[in-house]
């Protein structure tokens, strides 16, 4: 395998874990430093937006991605779907499909996840987290079914039930540069056929923020949240592919 094509959302793209020029690197950008090192060099591209949905990212990735002509590609899509107020579980069973099949039918590997319950802290209510974690389960419940249909392998971040702070960036939703090292380990082992690496502080016990800390969470994050839908943008507005073309990759 020598080229490496990234397609999904923000998780792809690397929010929450910035390098020392500010910008997102992720677990894609450490995931193909890890094959550059040990295959010697390593052709890797990275179309994944922020804010998309499985939909967006099929109408727009899916073709640039094709042309790049990968033989391994990865697809990390869901978080958004599972954040609009109603989950289209057969529509996103159809796109994760194209998905999947236009990638493994191109001939590349294809490698996607489950996606585990962010939010560490996060003040709602009861009910509103437990309808949050039902959906959650359906969302990884089609990428599961669709992944075996399409034979694309599936690293399932759902078991691991991640709720130490250190591996959450300051929006809680997204991974730290920890946990973004973490996925990268995880699929490194999994696209080599070894045992998953995940354990402590993965099962460590939750923290909960303090109640200033939540406050403060609720108006950095909710309300700029709130701004975009009252003004119907999303956080991908503006936002484009930060490598849209193959970037050689050595050790």
């Amino acid at each position: 395998m020598s080229r490496f094509v990234a397609l999904g959302d923000s998780l792809t793209e690397g929010i929450g874990d910035l390098d020392v020029a500010g910008r997102p690197r992720g677990w894609a950008d450490r995931f193909a430093t890890m094959l550059a090192a040990e295959r010697g060099e390593l052709s890797y591209a990275n179309l994944a937006v922020r804010g998309l949905t499985a939909g967006q990212v099929l109408d727009t990735q899916l073709g640039p991605a094709l042309a790049l002509r990968p033989d391994l590609a990865s697809v990390v899509v869901g978080m958004n779907d599972l954040m609009r107020p109603r989950l289209d579980v057969g529509r996103l069973r159809t796109e994760l499909g194209a998905l999947y099949g236009g990638l493994t039918a191109a001939g590349a590997v294809v490698l996607t996840a489950t996606l585990p319950e962010p939010g560490i802290g996060v003040p709602v209510s009861p009910g509103l987290r437990a309808g949050f974690v039902r959906r959650g389960r359906r969302l990884n419940e089609v990428i599961r079914h669709a992944a075996a249909e399409q034979g694309v392998l599936c690293l399932d971040l759902a078991r691991s039930r991640p709720s130490s702070p250190e591996i959450w960036s300051a929006d809680r939703l997204h991974p730290s540069a920890h946990g973004h090292q973490l996925i990268a380990q995880e699929f490194h082992a999994l696209l080599h056929d070894r045992p998953s690496t995940m354990a402590d502080p993965l099962h460590s016990k939750q923290i909960v923020p303090a109640l200033g800390e939540q406050l403060r969470w609720i108006a950095d994050q909710v309300g700029p949240w709130l701004w975009r839908r009252i003004t119907g943008r999303s956080s991908s507005t503006g936002v484009t592919a930060k490598l849209p073309a193959y970037q050689l990759l050595r050790p």
